[in-house]
């Protein structure tokens, strides 16, 4: 399956993928129209395409800032199980900071893709709750019904929970860092960071490339890896930390495969 197929046009929502189609090592494949991700749901379109997806549960990682932003939008006539499962780290502090000093300052590049390698180092550790919380959540058996979850933009903290479902899902490091990455594909990279670095110059009154914006627009590698190394420092294995921080003990973790595995 193409990963061009994971990626779902929802109008108003950005980066909506469904999760399926990616194997276990034990050849299992993870179940299609399950698992889905996205950005944030405020301006989704009342079109009702998201109900064709069966969703009953959603789990939001933003901040109660965040939602102020953005509130919560339920598309007519669907009422979804909600889950807010705060989970900081996601730069948006030193980004706020950074659009302070555009006027006043050079485009900080280097300190922007820096400030995004610390928050992956920081958001599995200092977030073991909200994350342990995601997996309580997918561990309810919601029946035929499937699961959303989302952040702002779909790709931080939605990117490591995403990759951490997968190790628990026994996918391997290629499959789980071609997920992480679609992010890319699904928001259009080139254009998206074009556009921002457009508006951002424009603010600034400087010239600002749209090299320099990616880490707020998609992701890295680097990204990911920067999170594994985090976790493997604290808790020796990720495997060690799905059972430990995420209580993935292995009755747990067989309940988890055979809910979304077939």
């Amino acid at each position: 399956m193409s990963k061009q197929s994971r990626i779902i046009p929802v109008a108003g929502v950005k980066n909506f993928r469904d999760m399926g189609g990616y194997q276990s090592t034990d050849g299992r494949i993870i179940k299609w129209g399950h698992i889905f991700r996205s950005g944030h749901l405020a301006e989704m379109s009342n079109d009702n395409s998201i109900l064709n997806h069966n969703i009953q549960t959603v789990i939001d990682f933003r901040s109660d800032a965040e939602k102020v932003r953005h509130p919560v939008q339920w598309t007519e006539g669907w009422e979804p199980q909600y889950r807010p499962v705060p989970i900081g780290g996601n730069a948006a502090a030193w980004v706020k900071e950074l659009y302070d000093r555009l006027s006043k300052t050079n485009f900080p590049a280097k300190e922007l893709r820096e400030q995004f390698i610390k928050a992956f180092e920081m958001i599995p550790i200092a977030n073991k709750a909200g994350l342990k919380s995601f997996f309580d959540a997918l561990l309810e058996d919601n029946g035929n019904n499937a699961v959303l979850f989302h952040c702002t933009a779909g790709k931080d903290r939605t990117g490591i929970a995403g990759a951490l479902l997968m190790k628990a899902l026994d996918v391997n490091d290629e499959q789980t860092m071609q997920d992480f990455l679609l992010t890319n594909d699904a928001v259009d990279l080139d254009a998206t960071s074009t556009t921002m670095a457009e508006w951002l110059s424009a603010k600034a009154g400087q010239k600002i490339a749209p090299s320099d914006v990616l880490p707020l627009v998609g992701v890295e590698a680097d990204f990911l890896i920067a999170a594994y190394g985090s976790i493997r420092t604290h808790f020796g294995s990720i495997n060690a930390y799905l059972e430990d921080a995420m209580e993935l003990v292995p009755e747990r973790r067989k309940k988890l495969q055979a809910l979304y595995l077939r």
